[in-house]
C-alpha cells in the first residue's frame, strides 16, 4: 500500500503544484467565471492524462460513427501509447487526431477519421469517410545533364592543342 501511495503522489505532484500556484494568485487575476475556456486550457495542460483521455474519446467516437466494434477498428496507434497516436495540439487547447481504420482484422485501411477533442472532453468529427489520397509530395528535380556528368565538357580546339603537345 505504501508503494502505491508513493507512486500516486509522484504522478500527481505536478497537478498539485499547479493547483497550489493558482490558489496563491491574487483574486484580481483569477477571472474563473469570465474565462471558462482559459480555465479548461489550464486544466488540460496541468492534466498529464489529457492526451490519453482525448485519444480514447476520439477513437470511441470513430467506433460509434462506423457501426461499433463489430464493424470497425481503428489503426493500432490509437490503442497504444497516446504520444504515438497521430495527433496535433491546437492553440485553443484542443487536440486533433487523424487516423485510419477498417473492418476488424483489416490489412489495408478503408476509412479515415479526423476528430477534435476539446479540453472539456467534447468530440467533433471533422471527417469520417473513405481514405483520402495523401497529399502528393513535390517531385524531386531532375538533374541537369551538366550536373549528372561530373566530367566537364572540353571544347574540341583544346583537345586538338593537347594532342599536338603530346606528339
Amino acid at each position: 500500500m505504501q508503494k502505491f501511495l508513493l507512486f500516486s503522489s509522484m504522478l500527481l505532484a505536478s497537478l498539485a503544484a499547479t493547483t497550489a500556484l493558482k490558489a496563491q494568485e491574487p483574486l484580481s487575476s483569477q477571472n474563473h467565471f469570465s474565462q471558462p475556456l482559459l480555465l479548461a486550457q489550464d486544466a488540460a495542460k496541468a492534466d498529464p492524462f489529457f492526451l490519453t483521455r482525448a485519444k480514447n474519446l476520439a477513437r470511441q467516437a470513430a467506433e460509434r460513427e462506423n457501426g461499433g466494434l463489430s464493424n470497425y477498428r481503428a489503426e493500432a496507434s490509437m490503442y497504444g501509447p497516446a504520444i504515438d497516436s497521430p495527433h496535433v495540439e491546437n492553440d485553443d487547447g484542443s487536440i486533433t487526431f487523424s487516423f485510419k481504420g477498417g473492418p476488424p482484422g483489416f490489412a489495408t485501411p478503408t476509412l479515415e477519421t479526423v476528430a477534435t477533442v476539446s479540453p472539456a472532453g467534447t468530440v467533433a468529427i471533422g471527417y469520417n469517410g473513405p481514405v483520402r489520397p495523401a497529399a502528393a509530395e513535390p517531385p524531386e528535380p531532375e538533374p541537369t545533364p551538366a550536373a549528372a556528368d561530373p566530367i566537364p565538357q572540353v571544347p574540341p580546339q583544346i583537345i586538338d592543342q593537347i594532342k599536338d603537345l603530346v606528339e
